[in-house]
């Protein structure tokens, strides 16, 4: 089938040529995060810590069970972490993790391209979608939301081919890719409920039941999450606003378009991201204009409810835009929520692209290309400058901790000149990820956490933003942590009296110990 779709849209050669290059891509794109053993992602720290809690919560060498307790069905984003769990028994957690980070990025592009060609639209402009696999989103370490982004276009992609040939067996696949995905990121779960409600929207009620179904098991445990847990109430009182509690925060427009570039590509300290991204957009442009030409000269027959389809969804694009400028940035403690909505847009860009002459999409192909493959090149490049450079003696550091300790982390040098955002500010979880125990800064507290701190073994609670003011704590402040992990400062820890001692100093990263700890 994809053989003959490839000899029409210009000979059996030239469609191989156009999977290997897509291979390539795909191969070149998943490199910077192979090559990587500290990939400059800022909460992946973080997540690889919740990963080791749920996986060996039991062990009493790292003593998990001393600090926390599990509460799987209070998070939203169950999924992944139950995938890398289930991964982790066979590769360990970090190589699970980067499993995961990987195939979501790579998965993307393939997803569009299946739900191109469920629309019968031109398959081959999912390429598109590579100069956006490295994006703000990925450095802040927003995994989960990245992970929902290629299972809500295969289950788009799913839905158009159930409403043209409805099959039991696929009804279920459109279930089952719903409520993973709903229990990996919300957003993404909310656009596939959306587009696929576009999809089997009919006059025949039987029909539009039938199309609908698919989605009431993720819909059921939507609402059953939203009553019960934390992190529901307070993400369904963000959506519809309340007069009650804490203040939802906006951007002016003007502020929130200028951002734009910053949550699509930011990544690298200098200029190519923007570069890059303006080359994007021209690209897109051109292949809209130039599909729009041909779909007006053109007097072939078209496909009825396929065109349709291809109509209603291509409506989810603009929506993203527009949610970008009309939701918050922020509630409480949900952040971000507007900014997610541009790199959604831009995902689901192809959709909108009528076909173009064969000569202009090669073109367009080609674009896309080169774009990717200098992205890559500048990500890998400045993936490895981060790590020989500036994560340092990191490892040397650990090593001075035992494991199961408590530990605090003062990370005062927390940029990077390579990269965008604060890639160190969460380094103190590896630690946990690594040697168990107990850290702050931890997310253990946050609401969409799966395990939370025990009453009764648990460091005092911070203030917002503590981690981002290490020069504020003073020695008081850590008395229940054995260990105080530093990076640049030392601050308070280092002052007589404090209590701690220097148990060792590197280049970048110094440990202290509590005084009278082996």
């Amino acid at each position: 089938m994809a053989t003959q779709r490839g000899a029409e849209q210009g000979g059996a050669r030239g469609w191989i040529v156009f999977e290997l290059l897509f291979a390539a891509l795909a191969v070149a794109c998943a490199w910077p995060l192979v090559q990587a053993s500290y990939p400059p992602i800022q909460d992946l720290p973080q997540h690889l810590a919740a990963i080791r809690v749920l996986h060996d919560h039991g062990d009493p060498a790292l003593g998990f069970a001393r600090f926390f307790e599990l509460d799987l069905l209070a998070t939203q984003y169950l999924a992944y972490y139950l995938a890398a769990d289930l991964l982790a028994h066979l590769l360990g957690v970090e190589p699970a993790n980067r499993l995961l980070v990987i195939a979501s990025v790579v998965a993307t592009p393939y997803a569009l391209r299946s739900l191109l060609d469920a629309l019968g639209k031109d398959g081959r402009m999912a390429l598109l979608a590579f100069p956006l696999a490295y994006n703000a989103h990925l450095i802040l370490g927003f995994l989960n939301f990245l992970a929902a982004i290629p299972l809500m276009l295969w289950g788009l992609a799913l839905a158009v081919r159930q409403r043209r040939s409805p099959r039991t067996g696929r009804a279920v696949g459109i279930a089952v890719l719903a409520l993973v995905c709903f229990y990996t990121h919300v957003v993404p779960f909310a656009l596939l409920g959306l587009g696929a409600g576009l999809i089997a929207l009919t006059r025949d009620p039987k029909a539009l039941a039938r199309g609908l179904a698919p989605l009431l098991p993720a819909t059921a445990a939507g609402v059953a999450w939203a009553l019960r847990s934390p992190a529901g109430q307070a993400t369904v009182t963000a959506a519809r606003g309340s007069d009650s509690g804490p203040e939802p925060v906006f951007l002016p427009a003007a502020a929130a378009l200028e951002r734009v570039p910053m949550w699509m590509t930011d990544v690298l300290r200098g200029d190519e991201d923007r570069t890059l991204l303006w080359a994007w957009a021209g690209l897109a442009l051109a292949a809209l204009v130039a599909g729009a030409v041909q779909h007006v000269r053109s007097h072939e027959p078209r496909d009825g409810v396929g065109a349709t389809i291809g109509w209603r969804l291509a409506l989810l694009s603009p929506l993203c835009v527009l949610l970008y400028f009309v939701m918050p940035t922020s509630y409480d403690w949900i952040w971000p929520i507007a900014p997610r909505f541009p790199l959604l847009a831009a995902v689901l860009v192809p959709i909108l692209l009528p076909r173009s002459s064969e000569l202009f999409a090669r073109g367009v192909l080609v674009g896309a290309f080169v774009i990717s493959a200098a992205s890559f090149y500048h990500v890998g490049d400045a993936f490895a400058d981060f790590e020989t450079e500036e994560v340092g003696d990191f490892d040397e550091a650990l090593a001075h901790i035992p494991e199961g300790q408590k530990v605090a982390g003062l990370i005062f040098a927390r940029g990077s000149r390579h990269v965008s955002f604060s890639p160190f500010i969460h380094y103190v979880a590896y630690y946990q990820a690594r040697k168990g125990g107990a850290v702050m800064f931890t997310f253990a507290d946050f609401p969409q956490s799966p395990f939370r701190f025990v009453a009764r073994n648990r460091p005092p609670r911070v203030p917002p933003r503590w981690e981002w003011m290490p020069q504020r704590v003073r020695p008081r402040q850590l008395t229940w942590y054995d260990y105080v992990l530093v990076r640049g400062g030392p601050g308070a820890v280092a002052r007589p009296g404090s209590g701690f001692e220097l148990r060792y100093g590197g280049r970048r990263w110094s440990v202290y110990g509590r005084v009278g700890l082996p």
